[in-house]
């Protein structure tokens, strides 16, 4: 299926880290060496997922990661806990004071998504998490840069959800006028498969993170 995005998709990478959960400020040194290894095997987009630390952690985690991968000409999205993102997502014009961290770009979940009115100001790339075509069809009003559509096939991550399946994610992604990430039980020799049924590239986690 030929791909229909805008041209300045081009510098996006077809390749997205969805990264795993850090529990506590302890594991953020092997956080770091971790995510160092996969920068080194090819990585040049990373979202940093996370639902466990509070502000001063996911700023500490953050801080990490952008040291490393702006080092290795990657970018990174931040995509921090529900109660972090209410404080932070507002606070956007004041992040050269120090509030939010300088990352490339920030993650909306499909509950923020949909309650977004404008997109999120002050940040080079907007991405969000979208699961049916009301949700693309928002993200594409909004004119973010691209979207994960979840979950493809089944995943350990969320065991309970419902697979979309190949055929029904493709007839969401061809609805889509932006960039879609095929997410859910994704591996990297995927990408063929994906791009056929009309993804711009493939997000994981497992598939993209070196084993501890």
């Amino acid at each position: 299926m030929p791909n229909h995005f805008a041209a300045d998709a081009t510098t996006l990478p077809r390749q997205l880290l969805v990264t795993p959960d850090v529990s506590s400020r302890a594991h953020i040194a092997t956080f770091a060496s971790q995510l160092a290894q996969a920068l080194a095997r090819g990585i040049r987009l990373v979202q940093l997922r996370n639902r466990s630390l509070d502000a001063d952690g996911y700023r500490a985690l953050a801080e990490s990661a952008l040291a490393l991968t702006h080092a290795a000409g990657a970018e990174l999205i931040l995509n921090p806990p529900h109660d972090v993102a209410d404080l932070w997502l507002d606070a956007v014009d004041d992040a050269r004071a120090g509030i939010v961290p300088q990352a490339d770009g920030w993650h909306l979940t499909s509950a923020r998504l949909m309650a977004c009115k404008a997109r999120p100001r002050g940040w080079k790339r907007v991405s969000a998490a979208c699961h049916d075509a009301a949700q693309l069809a928002h993200a594409a009003r909004l004119e973010l840069d691209f979207v994960t559509l979840s979950p493809v096939l089944a995943t350990a991550t969320h065991p309970n959800a419902t697979p979309l399946g190949w055929p029904a994610f493709t007839a969401l992604a061809s609805q889509a006028s932006l960039p879609v990430f095929a997410l859910g039980g994704m591996r990297a020799d995927m990408l063929a498969n994906a791009r056929h049924a009309g993804a711009y590239g493939v997000a994981a986690i497992r598939a993209f993170w070196p084993a501890a």
